[in-house]
This record gives C-alpha cells, sequence and structure tokens, in this order.
C-alpha cells in the first residue's frame, strides 16, 4: 500500500494537459480558462455618479445649506455638453458621467429643487460619490489567469471587456462503467441477490459539477472478455475512464487482468485509505483509467480523492483539489490506524467559527449518512483517534451545503 499523498502525487504527474478550444462567452460558465483575460479599457472610462443626486463643485457649498443654479441634466449613457461653473449644478443619475467641473455629487435624498434651482442641505467633500475613472480596473491589466474556474462572475467581466469568445480546456470525455453480476439498472427489479446500480450515476454527477463529459458505459458482468473488450472499446474514444467494483482479489475480479491484458501501466493498486484501499489507478497511452472499489461510500471518497484532482490536472485548474477547512470535532472519530480515514461528518459554521460532527454509518456500504454530510473528517494515517474539541481537518463535499 501507498500513502494518499504519494498516491495523488502519481494521479497529477500522469494526467495530461487536454488541448485548448474557443467556445462563445455564453458556452464558458464552469469551464477552465486558458488565456489571459485584460481590460481592454478603463473602468469606469470615466469619472461616474454613484448616486442619484446633483454634480457639482464642492466649494460652492462650503456653508449649507446653499442654492445653487440647474444648468442641465445627465443620465445614464449621456453626456453633459458644457462645464459646471461657479454656482452651478447638474441633475445627474447613478452611472452617468460627472461633467466637467463638477469634482462632487451629492445625493438627491438632501436636496429640493423647484425645477431651476435645487437646494443643498449638506456639504461634501470633493470626489464624494464619484468612482474615478480606472478605479476598478485599468487598460491592459490581467483580471483572470489561466487555470481559473469561470464563474458567473468571471463572465459578467469577461463581457464587460469584450470577449465574445474564449479559449478553455477541452472538456475531458470519461466514460463511466459499474462491473458486477449483482448489478442491475435502476429501471430494473432486482432478485434477491442484486442490488441497483448507484455508483455510475454518483459519478457521472460528480463528472457534471466538474465540467467533464460523463458517457455511460452500462454495467460490465463478472467475465474477462467481456470486461477487456469493453475497457478496450471505451478507450478508443475517451479521454479516462472510470470503474467501480471488480478491483479486489476476488475471483471474479477482472478489471485488473483486464488492464494488464491491455498493456496498460498499473501506477498503484492498493492506498492507505479507509475506505477505498483497492483503489486503481493506471494509463494508456495517454489515457487515465481510475478504477474504484465498488461499495459507494468508497466510490465517492476515492473519486474525490483521486479523480477529482486528476481530471483538474487534464483540464490545467488551478485549485485540483477539493478545498479543505479546519474544524472542531465535536464528538470522537476514530478508526483503524494504519490507514487514513475519512469518516462522513456534518460540518457548521457559526460566529465564523467551524465544528464537525461526526454521522453514524455502518461502512463503506452504507451510503444513507451520506445524504447528510457535507464534509469528509479526515483521521490520519497513524492517528487510532481524534477526540472531541481538537482540530481536524474536513474536506468539503461538493454541492453539499454547509449551514
Amino acid at each position: 500500500m501507498i500513502p494518499v499523498s504519494e498516491a495523488q502525487k502519481i494521479v497529477l504527474e500522469h494526467s495530461q494537459l487536454l488541448p485548448t478550444e474557443r467556445v462563445p462567452l455564453s458556452a464558458a460558465g464552469g469551464r477552465v480558462l486558458r488565456q489571459d483575460i485584460r481590460a481592454d479599457m478603463d473602468m469606469p472610462p470615466f469619472d461616474r455618479a454613484r448616486m442619484d443626486g446633483y454634480a457639482l463643485r464642492s466649494a460652492d457649498i462650503s456653508e449649507v445649506p446653499a442654492r445653487l443654479r440647474l444648468v442641465g441634466e445627465v443620465a445614464a449613457g449621456a453626456e453633459f455638453d458644457g462645464i459646471v461653473s461657479a454656482g452651478e449644478a447638474v441633475r445627474i443619475m447613478t452611472g452617468a458621467p460627472v461633467p466637467p467641473g463638477a469634482d462632487a455629487v451629492q445625493k438627491v435624498e438632501v436636496t429640493e429643487t423647484d425645477g431651476h434651482t435645487v437646494l443643498i442641505k449638506e456639504g461634501v467633500r470633493p470626489g464624494q460619490f464619484i468612482t474615478r475613472r480606472g478605479a476598478e480596473a485599468q487598460r491592459g491589466q490581467v483580471l483572470l489567469h489561466p487555470g481559473e474556474r469561470i464563474t458567473p462572475a468571471a463572465v459578467a467581466v469577461m463581457a464587460t471587456f469584450g470577449y465574445a469568445q474564449v479559449t478553455v480546456s477541452r472538456r475531458p470525455v470519461v466514460s463511466v462503467f459499474s462491473t458486477g453480476d449483482e448489478l442491475v439498472d435502476v429501471d430494473r427489479i432486482p432478485s434477491t441477490a442484486q442490488i441497483r446500480n448507484c455508483n455510475s450515476y454518483t459519478i457521472r454527477e460528480y463528472l457534471s459539477q466538474l465540467g467533464a463529459e460523463g458517457r455511460d458505459g452500462g454495467i460490465i458482468p463478472d467475465d474477462e472478455e467481456t470486461t477487456f473488450q469493453r475497457i478496450a472499446t471505451a478507450l478508443e474514444s475517451s479521454d479516462a475512464l472510470i470503474l467501480s467494483g471488480g478491483v479486489s482479489m476476488g475471483a471474479y475480479d477482472w478489471v485488473k487482468p483486464a488492464l494488464r491484458r491491455l498493456g496498460a501501466k498499473i501506477h498503484f493498486e492498493r492506498v492507505r485509505l479507509h475506505p477505498g484501499k483497492p483503489t486503481v489507478f493506471a494509463t494508456f497511452q495517454e489515457k487515465t483509467i481510475f478504477a474504484l472499489p465498488g461499495n459507494p461510500v468508497s466510490v465517492m471518497v476515492t473519486f474525490l480523492q483521486f479523480a477529482f484532482p486528476g481530471l483538474n490536472a487534464m483540464m490545467g485548474a488551478r485549485d485540483k483539489f477539493i478545498p479543505s477547512l479546519e474544524a472542531t470535532l465535536e464528538a470522537e472519530a476514530r478508526h483503524a490506524p494504519d490507514r487514513l480515514s475519512c469518516l462522513p461528518g456534518q460540518l457548521r459554521i457559526r460566529d465564523g467559527r467551524a465544528s464537525v460532527r461526526p454521522l453514524k454509518w455502518g461502512g463503506s456500504s452504507d451510503f444513507i449518512p451520506l445524504l447528510h454530510a457535507n464534509a469528509l473528517i479526515i483521521v490520519p494515517d497513524g492517528v487510532p483517534r481524534i477526540e472531541a474539541g481538537q482540530l481536524c481537518q474536513t474536506l468539503l463535499i461538493p454541492s453539499q451545503e454547509v449551514r
């Protein structure tokens, strides 16, 4: 067995960076950026009013109340044709350019007007309620870098600076299989000795959140030749394969023999991880293969520990691992000390402090507690238990809300 950290290092070293493609901005959300995004203009491109009110010279209202003559109006998207002189004011709307000569804006709430003059009831300092040109971004400034995930906020920035198309990583095409004669699909009624296949659906959901293209390869029966043929065929049209089940030492576990027959290089096949010891990582040419244990909790843990960073590396993502957070343990967490353990927990944040409660669960096949888990509690290799009240590391389960 090898440590989790060493296994993760091997995955990253052998996950080949995918090529780029150009996509419309409307299709860029969630993708991994592969170019610099620069401002093509100052933002704002002019001194901009932050309030509805009156643009004026602050020196004219050093004593208040003060009455000024109205000489015009400027709305957002328009410009004032003239200069604000002593004793004058211009009615201005939020977002409009501040007229030349004015050095402040007073909000409408502290004014009165008869349509010809305006009474200013409170003084202003120079620059008040004005956002200066270039205060938010300056022309040529790099605002987003390669490797960043494109969020809604990033889309707004790119739209603002004219990026109708952007360069992103191609989505990894990942074929997903579950193995085992005991499995039937979700639309079937299992016999006494069967269960429905949930792993493929779980994995494809995680792939969707990651921005990869998950393809359903179906269920592979416990047959050596079929296992070999299905893996070989899928590799022809995929960047990566993820299989669940068939990786232990049983008489019907055919995944590793199929990989060896194919000529794939198996980089590791046992990890000091609970749950998830019999995890296999292999490569074939430039393709990656993750063969995960068959129990549902093991699938989640091993996907997040290995496939998640590996696929992020293929897309060139800057942040490859799922976020982690240090939290206070609410109850004792224990495990077998010969492996790093990932235990389901419920993370809470109160008054800026994080705490996590271990959830009762019956092992790697007991996935119902995952409905309530938003974190994995990390009990390090060689540590038999962590006492209540101590700090522990937690991994945040993607899409599970922290309250």
